[in-house]
C-alpha cells in the first residue's frame, strides 16, 4: 500500500477559519488498493505556525464584490460556478449555459485555502441545484504551494462540506488544465488530476469532468490556439470547449 503524508489537520483548520496553533498532528493515510478508502493509520506531533492573515488579501477586492453581489443577486439558481480566476473570467457563461440559469462566484488568486476560509462569503444563500468547481492556484509555482496530495486533501474535504449543507447536490469539478504559463508544474498538476479523477468515480454525487484533454494538441501538448496572451488563462475558443464538454451533462443531470 502506498502511504501519503497529508495536512489533515491544517486542512480542517482552515475549513473552520481558525488561526493555526503551534502544534498541528500531521497523519499517515493510507490508500486501499481500491482507491476508495482512507485511513489515518498513525500520527506525529510537528511544530507548525503560519501568518494567516495572508486569506484576507482579496477581502476588499474580489471578496467583497462577492458580499454586494449577494445582496442584489437571484438566489435561485440550476448551476453555481465557483473557484478561481477561470472561472471569474468566463464572462459568457450566461449565455453558453442557457437555457440553465447559473450564477458566478469566482474570484481572482483564489486558492482552496482561501475557499474554505470564504465558504459561506462565496455560497452566501444561493440555492443551486448543481455546482461546478475549478481552482488551480494551490499548484500555481508560488512559494507557498501545496503538494498534490494535500490539495486533494482539501478538494475532498470541500466536498464533503458541499455534501453536508447541500444533501443531493451534485458537484462536477474541473481538473487543472494544462498550459504553458505553469509548464514546469505539469507533473504535479498530472498527479492532482488522476487523483481526482480516481476519487471521484467512487465518491457519491462527485462527478470528474475532463475539460483539460480537449485542450491539448493530438501529441498531447498544449494548444496554445485555445489560450489567451497570458498562457494561462482560457480565452473564448477555449470557453468553448468547455461548454460543449460541460454543457450536455448538466443538461441530462438537471434534465432541461
Amino acid at each position: 500500500m502506498r502511504r501519503e503524508l497529508l495536512l489533515v489537520a491544517f486542512a480542517a483548520l482552515v475549513a473552520v477559519g481558525c488561526s493555526a496553533p503551534k502544534s498541528l498532528r500531521v497523519g499517515a493515510v493510507e490508500k486501499s488498493r481500491g482507491g476508495d478508502t482512507y485511513h489515518i493509520t498513525s500520527s506525529l506531533p510537528v511544530d507548525y505556525t503560519e501568518n494567516m492573515e495572508w486569506v484576507l488579501r482579496y477581502d476588499k477586492s474580489d471578496v467583497e464584490e462577492l458580499r454586494q453581489r449577494a445582496l442584489i443577486e437571484d438566489k435561485e439558481c440550476d448551476v453555481l460556478f465557483f473557484g478561481s480566476s477561470s472561472i471569474r473570467l468566463w464572462r459568457s457563461l450566461a449565455d453558453d449555459m442557457a437555457p440553465l440559469k447559473v450564477v458566478n462566484r469566482g474570484y481572482g488568486g483564489a486558492q482552496l485555502r482561501d475557499i474554505h476560509y470564504n465558504y459561506e462569503t462565496v455560497l452566501a444563500d444561493y440555492r443551486p441545484k448543481a455546482f461546478v468547481f475549478y481552482c488551480d492556484n494551490d499548484l500555481g509555482g508560488f512559494g507557498h504551494d501545496l503538494y498534490p496530495t494535500q490539495l486533494f486533501d482539501l478538494y475532498r474535504l470541500l466536498i464533503e462540506r458541499l455534501k453536508n449543507d447541500y444533501p443531493g447536490c451534485p458537484i462536477y469539478v474541473l481538473p487543472i488544465k494544462f498550459n504553458e504559463s505553469r509548464a514546469k508544474l505539469r507533473e504535479e498538476h498530472r498527479l492532482f488530476n488522476a487523483l481526482m479523477e480516481d476519487y471521484a468515480k467512487h465518491a457519491a454525487g462527485v462527478t470528474f469532468v475532463d475539460v483539460n484533454t480537449p485542450l491539448l494538441s493530438a501529441d498531447g501538448e498544449v494548444d496554445n490556439g485555445y489560450f489567451e496572451a497570458d498562457l494561462l488563462h482560457v480565452n473564448s475558443k477555449g470557453y468553448a470547449v468547455w461548454t460543449s464538454v460541460l454543457k450536455p451533462l448538466l443538461l441530462e443531470q438537471l434534465n432541461k
